[in-house]
């Protein structure tokens, strides 16, 4: 690029006298006072004049701003004249030219330009610093002054800034965000972006990202980013790059920004209930109304009565949206809410800002599971089977059974030969004091004695729950055959009602294959893990086991030859193995099947009585394809600086020394995770688990 530029007559220098830092002039004198007439020069050569012309002094006069003040860069000029200027930029960052008011952002930039005094600040992009000056300028400070008589060519260089780890986190002031509507308030599609550190940052750099392909929506280079929902119901990974000027760090959140359809009526159909006057909605109508796709239905009231939705059908494209309008209750009964052959329905209770679960449900007695969605053969009620589901807003206390219960047993009319339950996704919802599972999300045996068979579920996405004190396993898993994803949930105080084989934190039943990271289990016993006939690749990474009994409990099964990754997880468990292996152990009754081909289990954190990390509970497998180390072990918290959440406390834990396994030690890339991001339990985006269990660096 060649620019044109013609300064203010004051700002010229059109005869070549640069002060010198003593005061005097540089004008027939090099720098160091000797003559430039064919003497010795600053660097020890000699300077030529031309008799028959101007005097060549072969010098441009550089002032820096800040910094060393005697600092300068030498270069060739022809006293008096126009003057060429040429900017070079090397890596990431831009130089602004003052006083042109002109900014170089590509690799070389000229201007043609009268002598005279120019500003040159350089300024790295984020992520990036500056580390000096080179041609006719040098020096490292990124703002510095240019006394140009003819012609200079500078050379700004920027470098990445090395990676380190920055103490921050980031959050959204709602996770929860409506999309646009024309009679809603703007601020219900909007959610503040923030970063929570000790320290003093220098540099920002989000990104947002949509949660399904992983396309960037947007960027900002704020401290505090305002993000406004596009249109389009969607889920939003966010990224935030830090600096303190000297390193930077990454964080990443997976399903951050949750944008959801508004609560304002947005030019849809309006139905309203009171459920302390109805609660029993059959083939899909309100007060004798159908409700077709794309409607909203306005919920309200408490009631003490069966509360359930049969047949409410909307479309991918316009789904049905049930929210409360305030408060909504329902007490001691045993349908506290029911989703019965229902498609495309969206359960929402973050309708009023002044009530954190807009639907509250509770059972002190005798009664079922509190939110059940499934399939029912009954007469006029049986014409499709269930499917993409969405609930987010609920809170379940007190119940008789399960919190959350989603079931696929087959049917004559919907089995696994005719039907797939897709799109389920259960987020922002809070269990607690419930008598068996927090969330029993399929069913629990692929056997194929079991007929009809069970239906699949496919793309199932379970996101920032809360679980207390389930009396069975906190959350239970099975028949999710692909997609399935549950991260960031945080389950506490499971199995208290000590019933045998239902202590799990986690039950990961036959059938499943997905992801499980980022969580927080608290109590129970054990992970129970179980192959079964069906069982596809799971990865399990960047999760904490605390106060469990026991560790990871997996029966092989005979599926056909899945693959099983544990790594980088934080087991407290001091009174087993960190993984037991039972190879005799099948589920169901299945045909014949190649049994676990492949077993990835290293950079854990094993804290327990037992010294070795893994063991066959009983029968053997040929290991040698198998990836068994590296995992630390130890029974002593303290010397690893460990606190109760099994989280480091001093950069000097052994757990952070390094040596875990690299990510293509395990065979995979960051391509095979959801978000395409290694993130540790602490939001950290790394190469891989280079040291050991769910935290990768000090708390």
């Amino acid at each position: 690029m060649r620019l044109i530029y013609a300064p203010a007559l004051a700002t010229l220098l059109l005869n070549a006298a640069c002060p010198a830092s003593d005061g005097t002039t540089t004008e027939g004198t090099a720098t160091d006072g000797t003559a430039t007439d064919g003497t010795e020069g600053t660097d020890g050569t000699a300077t030529m004049s031309d008799p028959s012309g101007p005097t060549v002094t072969s010098e441009a006069t550089l002032v820096p701003t800040m910094g060393d003040p005697t600092e300068t860069s030498v270069g060739p000029t022809t006293e008096g004249g126009d003057g060429n200027l040429v900017i070079n930029i090397v890596g990431d960052g831009r130089v602004v030219v003052e006083p042109l008011g002109e900014t170089c952002t590509e690799a070389a930039c000229a201007y043609d330009v009268p002598a005279g005094t120019f500003s040159l600040g350089a300024e790295a992009a984020a992520g990036n610093r500056f580390a000096g000056w080179s041609g006719d300028c040098s020096g490292t400070e990124p703002q510095i002054e240019l006394v140009l008589e003819t012609t200079a060519s500078c050379t700004a260089t920027f470098e990445l800034l090395p990676e380190g780890l920055l103490p921050a986190s980031i959050s959204a002031s709602r996770e929860i965000v409506r999309v646009p509507a024309d009679d809603a308030e703007p601020s219900d599609s909007e959610t503040t972006l923030k970063i929570e550190s000790d320290i003093t940052l220098t540099g920002v750099q989000w990104v947002v990202l949509a949660a399904d392909d992983g396309s960037e929506i947007a960027t900002a280079d704020t401290a505090e980013y305002v993000f406004t929902c596009p249109d389009g119901r969607r889920d939003y990974d966010v990224r935030a790059t830090v600096t303190d000027g000297q390193v930077q760090s990454t964080f990443f959140e997976r399903r951050l920004v949750t944008c959801v359809p508004p609560r304002s009526d947005a030019g849809r159909t309006v139905h309203t209930a009171d459920i302390s006057e109805a609660s029993y909605f059959q083939n899909g109508e309100i007060a004798g109304v159908k409700v077709q796709p794309g409607d909203l239905v306005r919920i309200s009231g408490q009631a003490n009565s069966d509360f359930a939705f049969f047949n409410f059908q909307g479309t991918a494209e316009a789904p049905i949206h049930i929210i409360n309008e305030g408060a909504v209750r329902n007490d001691d009964v045993s349908w506290l809410m029911h989703l019965i052959n229902c498609q495309h329905v969206i359960i929402d209770g973050k309708g009023a800002d002044d009530v954190e679960y807009g639907f509250t449900l509770t059972n002190t007695g005798t009664g079922g599971q509190a939110v059940f969605v499934r399939n029912y053969s009954q007469g006029s009620n049986t014409n499709t089977g269930s499917t993409a589901i969405e609930i987010f807003g609920v809170e379940i206390a007190d119940g008789p059974d399960s919190g959350f219960r989603v079931w696929n047993g087959g049917s004559d009319e919907f089995n696994a030969s005719n039907w797939t339950f897709e799109g389920l996704r259960l987020h922002h919802n809070y269990v607690h004091d419930v008598l068996a599972e927090g969330f029993y999300v399929g069913y629990y045996t692929d056997s194929i004695e079991q007929q009809p068979a069970p239906y699949p579920i496919e793309e199932a996405k379970v996101y920032r729950n809360r679980v207390e004190n389930a009396g069975w396993d906190g959350m239970q898993f099975g028949s999710c055959r692909s997609g399935l994803e549950v991260h960031d949930n945080v389950v506490t105080g499971s199995g208290g009602a000590n019933e045998p084989n239902q202590r799990s934190s986690l039950q990961w039943n036959p059938g499943n294959s997905g992801a499980l990271y980022n969580n927080r289990f608290i109590g129970g016993v054990g992970v129970d893990l179980q192959v079964g006939c069906t069982g596809g690749d799971t990865k399990m990474y960047g999760n904490v086991f605390v106060h469990s009994d026991a560790g990871f409990y997996l029966h092989a099964g005979q599926a056909d030859a899945p693959r099983y990754w544990l790594f980088a997880n934080s087991v407290g468990a001091p009174n087993a193995v960190g993984l037991r292996i039972n190879m005799n152990s099948a589920p169901g009754n299945c045909a014949a099947g190649a049994k676990l081909s492949e077993m990835h289990y290293a950079s854990n954190l094993l804290v327990g009585s037992a010294e070795q990390s893994w063991e066959f509970a009983a029968g053997d497998a040929d290991t040698a394809s198998w990836t068994l180390e590296p995992n630390l072990t130890t029974n002593d918290p303290a010397a690893l600086c460990l606190d109760e959440a099994l989280a480091p406390t001093c950069g000097e834990s052994p757990a952070l020394a390094g040596g875990g396994a690299a990510l293509e030690d395990l065979g995979l890339t960051l391509a095979d995770l959801p978000g395409g991001h290694f993130v540790d339990l602490d939001g950290r985006v790394l190469a891989g688990p280079s040291n050991f269990g769910a935290h990768q660096a000090a708390h």
